[in-house]
Order: structure tokens, then C-alpha cells, then sequence
């Protein structure tokens, strides 16, 4: 297994373990993958067998982002790295795949001094092993930001160092 840099090829493969978890993360086609890649901080598949088991997108403060949950964090606090997703395919959930994107993330946040990693986990719908995952690796909750009467989450911080 290998994580690199998104590449072109990988897009229908992301867009489409997007679209089988898009309960609990927002919708995304090929322009808007394009558009957050372009404004990440990382933008990387972890790989097994030329297959993509896994992708993480994450971004840093101040960027021109439309999502609620970044612009909540980014309103907040400074100098900081948002994971907006973490997607794993099925076939690779429960071996670690998303702990070692974690694991890359965390290495980038202090590779780049920052003091905190933000992420949020829905809890309307719930995302139940999304949160356990986030409170094994030390995220702490901050604030419940509710999005409509079918949408709310949890806003949760892991301080980096």
C-alpha cells in the first residue's frame, strides 16, 4: 500500500466511494473534486494493487471553501489543517486504511507548525464509526453545528504536538 498524490485517473474511483458514503459527507462531481483539489493541502489516495482503497482531502486556513464546517473553523481559529474527507472503499474497510491517511495527515499538520487539526463527524445522520475512529485518535469535541432539521454535526478538534 502507497499513498500519493491524486492523479486523473482516480477520479471516477473517488467520486464514486463518495457517492456510496454521500449520507454522511456533501455530494461532489468531477468539477468540484477538481476545484478542491486545486485549493488542498492534500489531495492523496492511499493505493493497494493499483486499486484506490482510500482518499483524503484536507485543507488549511484561508482558502475560498463553501463548506459550513470549514467556514466555521476557518471564522474561529488560525493556522490550521481541516480534514474535510477521509473516504475508505468498503473492501478496506477495518485494515487500516484510514488510520494511516490519519497518520499522513498528522505528519503534514506538524511538518507545517500547525497547532490544531479540525474535523467534523455527523451525528444527524449519525456516523457512529466515524466518530469512535476521531475520539481513538484524540479529536476533542468542540461545538454541534446544526445544518437543517436532517443535518447535524460535531465539530471536533485534535491538537497537534
Amino acid at each position: 500500500m502507497i499513498i500519493r498524490d491524486i492523479l486523473q485517473k482516480d477520479f471516477e474511483s473517488i467520486l464514486a466511494l463518495n457517492e456510496i458514503s454521500v449520507k454522511v459527507l456533501s455530494p461532489m462531481d468531477r468539477e468540484k473534486l477538481v476545484r478542491l483539489i486545486k485549493v488542498s493541502a492534500i489531495a492523496v489516495v492511499l493505493e493497494d494493487q493499483k486499486q484506490v482503497a482510500g482518499v483524503l482531502l484536507a485543507f488549511s486556513s484561508d482558502i475560498a471553501y463553501e463548506s459550513i464546517n470549514y467556514q466555521w473553523f476557518n471564522d474561529s481559529y488560525n493556522s490550521f489543517l481541516y480534514i474535510d474527507r477521509i473516504v475508505v472503499s468498503e473492501n478496506y474497510r477495518g485494515k487500516g486504511v484510514a488510520s494511516r491517511l490519519f497518520t499522513y495527515a498528522l505528519e503534514w499538520a506538524k511538518n507545517h507548525s500547525l497547532a490544531s487539526i479540525f474535523a467534523e463527524i455527523d451525528v444527524m445522520p449519525a456516523n457512529d464509526a466515524s466518530l469512535l475512529f476521531h475520539q481513538k485518535q484524540g479529536f476533542k469535541q468542540l461545538q454541534l453545528l446544526k445544518h437543517n432539521e436532517h443535518k447535524m454535526v460535531l465539530l471536533q478538534q485534535l491538537k497537534v504536538g
